[in-house]
């Protein structure tokens, strides 16, 4: 079953991609790809709920990225993303994608 993906601020998420290293590019392209196919029925060592209506997408290697989205019916909203560096989520992060949510 394939879902719909948006990403929210394409523009900025593209020089996002563009400050990964090739690696990261590749693993994150494979990651959203199963997203897409699964949408919600993607569990953990991938997907990671986080919050009411968030959830996080995560990818491991060099660069720990992170895609926050939502799932409303066959739609995936992509509304940040970031590289993780620390064992938590930053607030900073977590509030830039909660404020990006109400825009949906």
């Amino acid at each position: 079953m394939n879902y719909e993906l948006y990403i929210l601020r394409r523009d900025k998420f593209e020089k996002f991609l563009k400050r990964l290293d090739k690696d990261s590019v590749s693993r994150l392209t494979r990651d959203i790809t199963f997203l897409k196919e699964n949408g919600s029925d993607l569990r953990m060592p991938l997907a990671k709920k986080i919050h009411k209506e968030l959830w996080e997408l995560r990818t491991s290697g060099k660069q720990r990225v992170r895609i926050l989205y939502s799932i409303k019916g066959k739609q995936i909203y992509v509304v940040h993303w970031f590289i993780k560096k620390t064992q938590k989520i930053p607030l900073k992060e977590l509030t830039t994608a909660t404020k990006r949510l109400t825009n949906i």
